[in-house]
């Protein structure tokens, strides 16, 4: 019954073709198991071939040794090649300062789509159910995600097709059982620390009282979304043809003027797109993300940027691009700064230094015009460059008896969102000496012994 209902939908979505091969992502628990079962039931009638892919997180020493194990015995015992690899994701969520869930869906989703290319593949096949798509919608729903985050786990991802997403797990383990299937048990699925699992064990059930077929329903709904964005993505084709300048692999680059021209309605799906098709899907995109890339589009800044999930966003005169961080200024190197002029048009800014005898009187007062500022030449520790900030700078405005995070600095001072990451930092050898248009050290504040001081003036590129 289950194998005859997964093959109607795997017909329904044009999941596979004859003489493909399909990577089936296995686990090892009932899910996954039960996938590769039915698959493999129906793979001489589909005409495909099968691989399994499975990927040990390192997550739970001996226990998910024994998963791979069990999984490499699966396949021999079916004769199905089996590609099982090792991945530290706990030093890779710490390296890139994500949780755990994020760095193995990321780690996860590398190691699929890399063995897919080795092996030939041109599908990967996931375990998801019916459950698992209403547990998304919901974690997304509680997040305040958009129609495509409520839209939920799609039937179809390209490369990514998922054979059991019109069956409930009720349905799967029921099938696992009559079929004397063995499976692994994963004790992290019942650890409530994780949001997934607090609404799988508690939400679910809770509202599974008030509509048993909820997961059914929720679907349903998703469906009804899933037209509706659909649609919405054929309306936006003609502004966005009237806006884009560029879009390569990566990249995107609009019209920022035509843009602002558009309707807010209009403006927000738009951005959206523009974000999805650099980065090649919204994961970690709010609602935030989209206001604060319409403030940087309006912004009458000529030069400003953005930092987005996997993404940044410059703005540059008339144009809008979103691409890659390392395409950003956040991420270029220091710019090394002498007495003189010096032209940083990678930072928005030309700046002035000069170095005077300090008799206490000077053309302009220190700090009432924020962007001229007077420090103590003796108290820098010379030679000085320009940087963007970095994750964990600390500074001490002037008048302050105790540094503080740059970043709640950048807030206190109400700098918009869209420009924090550009904003440019004088520093020394050892310190930040001027946050650029914002606040002085305290560090190099003048006083009565000051005998030289420094005179820093910056002017907004053209």
């Amino acid at each position: 019954m289950l194998r005859k209902k997964v093959g109607e939908t795997i017909a329904r979505y044009s999941m596979v073709s004859a003489g493909e091969t399909i990577l089936v992502a296995v686990s090892g628990g009932v899910d996954s198991v039960t996938l590769l079962e039915v698959l493999h039931g129906l793979a001489p009638e589909l005409g495909v071939q099968l691989v399994i892919a499975h990927l040990d997180h390192g997550l739970r020493g001996d226990e998910s040794s024994s998963d791979a194990r069990f999984v490499l015995d699966v396949g021999q015992r079916k004769r199905i090649r089996v590609v099982a690899e090792r991945a530290d994701v706990r030093a890779h969520a710490a390296e890139r300062r994500q949780t755990l869930e994020e760095a193995g869906r990321e780690v996860r989703r590398a190691f699929l789509e890399t063995t897919a290319r080795e092996v030939g593949a041109t599908r990967i096949a996931l375990g998801h159910t019916q459950d698992d798509r209403a547990e998304t919608i919901l974690f997304h729903l509680i997040r305040g995600s958009g129609p495509s985050g409520l839209v939920g786990i799609r039937p179809v991802n390209p490369p990514y097709v998922r054979p059991l997403i019109e069956t409930t797990r009720a349905e799967v383990t029921a099938f696992a059982r009559d079929s004397g299937l063995a499976w692994r048990e994963d004790q992290t699925n019942a650890d409530l620390r994780f949001s997934r699992n607090r609404i799988r064990h508690e939400l679910l059930p809770a509202l599974e009282r008030m509509n048993p077929r909820l997961a059914e329903a929720l679907a349903r709904a998703a469906d009804l979304l899933a037209e509706e964005a659909a649609a919405l993505d054929v309306l936006l084709d003609r502004p966005w043809q009237q806006v884009l300048k560029e879009e390569a692999v990566g990249r995107v680059r609009l019209d920022r003027r035509a843009v602002a021209r558009l309707p807010e309605a209009v403006q927000g799906p738009l951005l959206r797109r523009a974000v999805a098709r650099a980065r090649g899907d919204l994961q970690g995109i709010e609602k935030k993300h989209v206001d604060a890339l319409r403030e940087l589009v309006a912004s009458p800044l000529a030069h400003a940027e953005l930092a987005l999930p996997g993404l940044a966003a410059r703005a540059q005169g008339d144009e809008l691009l979103v691409a890659p961080p390392q395409e950003s200024a956040a991420s270029l190197p220091p710019l090394p700064v002498g007495l003189g002029t010096t032209e940083a048009g990678e930072f928005g800014l030309s700046l002035e230094l000069a170095l005077e005898e300090w008799d206490g009187s000077t053309s302009f007062q220190q700090g009432e015009v924020r962007s001229s500022e007077i420090a103590d030449a003796d108290r820098i520790a010379f030679p000085l460059h320009l940087r963007s900030r970095r994750p964990g700078d600390r500074f001490r405005p002037l008048g302050m008896a105790e540094e503080k995070k740059l970043s709640d600095l950048l807030l206190d001072e109400h700098v918009p969102f869209y420009r924090r990451d550009r904003v440019p930092l004088l520093c020394d050898r050892e310190k930040i000496v001027w946050v650029v248009g914002v606040r002085l050290s305290d560090a190099v504040r003048v006083c009565k012994s000051t005998r030289r001081v420094l005179l820093m003036r910056a002017e907004e590129a053209p």
